[in-house]
């Protein structure tokens, strides 16, 4: 096993404790990182342990500890190695930051692109499972790099109440599309009330979505927020995000 938590107390010898804490993102066992990670934590303190006249005692316990996977150490033992590194790297920016400050997404169960992962701290247990790195061609068209939450509005002209883009503003500009792909179609979570809500706008309105690129190249990703005339007399449009 390999300890994911490490608690140090330095007992001074004129009675005063002081507690140190440190959490690891893979369960680790080696005692050289232990301490590179325990003398970041003493560097990354505001108010610096006084040693007085010295210290009696330490002691170190692991309050919590999991299995260890077991890791290939040679011929080509590449992809282990950098995932350690990875690792060490996030337990040392996590003492020095704060552990809320470095975090990882987790798959979250919903189909509101912008509710689909959560942020959490990097250091914390992973659930089981990973995401795919190849989708299966049953999942979702491409989702863009980066996403815009919440959405932002935009101005676009239609050739028709319910069809694609033909020109849209944001921010001021104005954007010609030269293609387009969709809609992709996603339906509100009607078990969730608030779910797939815009700021100012009612809930449980049904996203139409496309993937468009206008006259110099750049992508967006775009929707038509409720459907014309079942939902809404004049659905809003935003852009939810950019492709790289």
């Amino acid at each position: 096993e390999g300890g994911r938590r490490f608690e140090a107390v330095f007992f001074r010898s004129d009675g005063l404790a002081f507690p140190l804490r440190v959490e690891t993102s893979l369960p680790v066992r080696d005692a050289p990182a232990i301490l590179r990670l325990m003398r970041e934590r003493i560097d990354a303190l505001s108010d610096p342990i006084d040693p007085g006249f010295g210290f009696d005692m330490l002691r170190l316990t692991v309050p919590q500890a999991e299995k260890l996977a077991p890791t290939q150490l040679a011929l080509e033992g590449g992809a282990a190695r950098r995932e350690d590194s990875v690792a060490a790297l996030v337990d040392r920016l996590s003492i020095r930051a704060g552990r809320a400050h470095i975090q990882r997404l987790e798959p979250r169960d919903s189909h509101i692109p912008e509710q689909a992962q959560l942020a959490l701290p990097a250091v914390e247990s992973r659930a089981p499972g990973n995401w795919a790195a190849d989708g299966d061609p049953g999942d979702p068209p491409m989702r863009p790099l980066h996403l815009f939450d919440p959405p932002q509005p935009i101005e676009v002209v239609a050739q028709v109440p319910d069809g694609p883009p033909h020109r849209f503003r944001w921010r001021r500009a104005l954007h010609d599309v030269a293609r387009y792909e969709g809609p992709e179609r996603i339906a509100p979570e009607w078990w969730r009330a608030k779910d797939g809500a815009i700021e100012g706008e009612s809930a449980g309105r049904t996203r139409d979505y496309y993937r468009v690129e206008d006259a110099r190249g750049r992508r967006y990703w775009i929707f038509r927020h409720g459907l014309y005339g079942a939902e809404v007399e004049h659905p809003g449009w935003y852009i939810h995000g950019l492709f790289a």
